[in-house]
């Protein structure tokens, strides 16, 4: 069979609504693509399908998770119509001494105690939680939240001894507050592999991507994604990559879409940013100062996550990852296949 031919039409200046089919002849330019078929489609099959595994595969890491662990509870509710206040499973305050756990739950008015028995009891503990609020680029932070690693019913229970060993101390509003969580709370405590290597990033609009490097009791909640690599300079190569391209969506000054999920990383693989697809003393050298950087920055809070790209442009690692990967778009990869890319994870503003 002889292979299919692809081409594309080139605007070579700018299309105007009056022009006519002889007009537009004159400044459209065929193109032939230089790829299959099936390669051509190959991004638009991974953004119709978001199959993890296909991902995975593209990418060339172990694992592909596009939203992680759903809890309710975390930082308690307001009063609404038909829900009444009730307090969260965040802790703010957390002390251990001589079997008995001191700690405050967001929303209640003051620090309880506990037996460190009833939480082995239930299987309860202190989790870590890696939270969207939390991530910026090649940073993170983590809350702690209280968590049964068993179920809901065994961590609604140990909140209901809890109420009843304070009962005495307790005001009538935080025993409200916590009769109101057990109603409301759900959770999941899928861990993440204390001995992986993971890149987390934010899986709505700015999708900006850190390194976690505390994960023994970690959760990722659904507010964020992450991907599961076969090395900690593939997990730092990641990093810098979903970086790179969140900060090119704000210089082209483009708008990110609301939800992104996978879409980040099929854009990676559809700008040809994948670690298999780039020169293996790039990928490494990009690892290497994407490590320097993490390891170098403090956590800081920022108004929004486009005032943290242009804030870390001034890092000289980060600078000399734009410069690298912009090199390798430029000579290898094109800048219409970087910006077609982008299309997946956002949009150009009206």
């Amino acid at each position: 069979m002889v292979p299919v031919k692809l081409y594309r039409f080139i605007a070579k200046k700018s299309l105007q609504k009056d022009f006519t089919l002889d007009m537009v002849r004159d400044v459209v330019e065929e193109v032939e693509v230089g790829m299959s078929y099936d390669e051509y489609i190959e991004p638009q099959l991974l953004w119709a399908t978001e199959d993890k595994e296909k991902i995975a595969i593209a990418l060339d890491v172990e694992r592909v998770v596009p939203k992680g662990a759903y809890i309710m509870g975390l930082f308690g509710g307001e009063e609404k119509r038909g829900k009444l206040r009730y307090a969260g499973l965040v802790i703010e305050g957390y002390r251990f001494n001589k079997g008995v756990v001191s700690l405050k739950l967001t929303g209640l008015s003051r620090v309880y105690e506990i037996p460190v028995q009833l939480m082995k009891q239930h299987n309860v503990n202190l989790y870590k939680l890696y939270y969207r609020g939390l991530i910026n680029p090649f940073k993170c932070r983590t809350y702690n939240v209280l968590l049964s690693a068993t179920n809901d019913s065994e961590l609604k229970e140990f909140l209901r001894k809890f109420m009843n060993f304070n009962r005495e101390v307790m005001p009538e509003e935080d025993s409200r507050k916590l009769k109101n969580l057990v109603k409301e709370l759900r959770t999941n405590t899928s861990l993440l592999n204390p001995q992986g290597h993971y890149v987390i990033y934010r899986c709505n609009r700015a999708f900006t991507a850190c390194v976690p490097t505390d994960l023994n009791n970690a959760i990722s909640e659904s507010h964020t994604a992450y991907i599961k690599c076969r090395c900690g300079g593939q997990a730092y190569y990641y990093a810098a990559a979903l970086n790179y391209l969140a900060y090119k969506v704000v210089e082209s000054k483009r708008a990110f879409i609301r939800d992104q999920f996978a879409r980040p990383l099929i854009t990676v693989a559809t700008a040809g940013l994948s670690w298999k697809d780039v020169p293996k003393e790039l990928r490494i050298r990009i690892a290497k100062l994407s490590k320097m950087l993490s390891d170098r920055l403090t956590w800081r809070k920022y108004n929004n996550q486009k005032q943290a790209l242009l804030n870390i442009i001034h890092e000289p690692e980060f600078k000399e990852i734009i410069s690298l990967f912009d090199n390798y778009i430029t000579q290898s990869v094109g800048e219409e296949t970087l910006s077609q890319a982008l299309d997946f994870v956002s949009t150009f503003r009206e």
